[in-house]
């Protein structure tokens, strides 16, 4: 039983240890569509592969839960110039960019 909780617990601090990374303030810098690949592409100022092959965008996953609003947000953001952070975290399937899957001003 102790292996198992010893196990349990290395598997939740391994999760959160690797729980994505913050892009640091910056500004969106180019947009790219994809429908082909369902998501959109992101250029930002400060761009980090957080261990994806693929370092040239951020990918916004349309199958993601609240794509409609950080797709607007990300929008809003790169209309206006106004500084953004990105957490970054795992990598697009097949394509390898990394995954945006938070959004806050900075």
């Amino acid at each position: 039983m102790f292996k198992f909780l010893t196990f349990i617990l290395g598997v939740l601090l391994s999760y959160s240890l690797s729980a994505g990374e913050w892009s640091g303030g910056g500004k969106i810098t180019k947009i790219l569509t994809k429908p082909s690949r369902n998501g959109i592409y992101f250029q930002h100022e400060k761009m980090i592969n957080d261990g994806c092959a693929s370092s040239s965008y951020y990918f916004l996953d349309a199958e993601q839960n609240l794509f409609k609003e950080t797709y607007s947000l990300l929008l809003s953001a790169y209309a206006s110039g106004k500084s953004i952070n990105l957490l970054i975290s795992g990598c697009q399937i097949n394509h390898n960019y990394p995954l945006i899957v938070e959004v806050s001003g900075s």
